[in-house]
């Protein structure tokens, strides 16, 4: 069984759970956790920090960046051991947790997460389900609210929205950190190529790029496969480009007659080359939803993928 540890990034920042699903720890005065990880995670998370010797009480917040179900896994976990925790989201994101349906999502795509988990060897079982599934927000930031943990460490919020309607990227002025969620879409290290993961709107994806690409910042916390430094605005810019060659690339093969659902399948077989976490069967219809959002903004006057 693997045992994962946490990570120090910076003297007040750590990364925890696993590669895949990272949740990021930060400390001041007070701590805040940031994404809520997933079931299959919430042990490795628990142990991780008392492998630190972090009191849980001293943990004020957990800072989501959206509502998909492989960012908030951990969350109704957590809060049914350390129910102080206030649980801090974006404007549109109570709506989501509150739908019946998106909960039923979320328990099936839990559950086959903890179940690739599982086969990897990366936790001993599957988490037994929970008798009900909570997703309270404590507290609801817009555009420019703050977070203030003390000792200088002050985490921003920032709008974000493409990826999800309810999507927010947080920035650490002091150490210059931006965990930026999905913003970027997928990340892969080891082939450094991205996934783009414009679901809702291209056009508002790109613009939430070059947001994030024209703040000062050192590190970019990533929803999967850890923290990037150095040039940031060239990572930022990178994303975009792919994004343009991916999004060119759907418009092109549609204008030549090739069938949508066999792209959408190629297109599920390569992500699961780099993204080898997440299920085939939720994998086709995101590329599909691609697909179709390239189509409908292939002629937006709007559209730039330049910093």
């Amino acid at each position: 069984m693997e045992a994962f540890k946490p990570i120090q990034i910076t003297p007040n920042f750590y990364q925890l759970g696993t590669p895949p699903f990272p949740v990021y720890l930060s400390l001041g005065d007070d701590a805040m956790l940031i994404e809520g990880g997933t079931g299959g995670t919430f042990n490795i998370i628990v142990n991780q920090i008392d492998s630190l010797g972090i009191d849980p009480q001293r943990i004020k917040y957990i800072a989501l960046t959206h509502t998909h179900a492989d960012h908030i896994g951990a969350l109704p976990r957590l809060k049914a051991i350390w129910p102080h925790l206030q649980v801090v989201a974006g404007e549109k994101a109570p709506k989501l947790l509150g739908n019946e349906k998106v909960i039923k999502q979320f328990v099936s795509m839990d559950k086959a997460i903890a179940g690739i988990m599982e086969e990897k060897g990366e936790i001993p079982k599957i988490p037994e389900s929970l008798d009900q599934y909570l997703f309270p927000v404590d507290k609801i930031v817009k555009e420019g609210d703050a977070l203030e943990l003390g000792k200088g460490v002050r985490w921003t919020a920032y709008n974000v929205p493409g990826h999800s309607p309810c999507h927010i990227a947080w920035r650490e002025e002091r150490e210059e950190i931006l965990a930026v969620g999905d913003t970027v879409g997928f990340y892969s290290p080891e082939e450094d190529t991205f996934w783009p993961n414009y679901f809702v709107s291209l056009v508002q994806y790109c613009n939430s790029l070059i947001k994030l690409g024209n703040l000062p910042a050192k590190w970019v916390a990533l929803s999967h496969n850890g923290v990037r430094n150095g040039d940031v605005r060239a990572f930022f810019q990178k994303a975009l480009s792919v994004t343009e060659a991916y999004h060119l690339e759907m418009i092109s093969r549609l204008s030549k007659g090739d069938n949508p659902e066999d792209i959408a399948k190629e297109k599920a077989s390569w992500i699961q080359t780099i993204a080898d976490h997440m299920p085939f069967n939720v994998m086709e219809p995101m590329c599909r939803l691609l697909i179709n959002r390239s189509e409908a903004e292939a002629e937006n006057p709007d559209l730039s993928f330049e910093l």
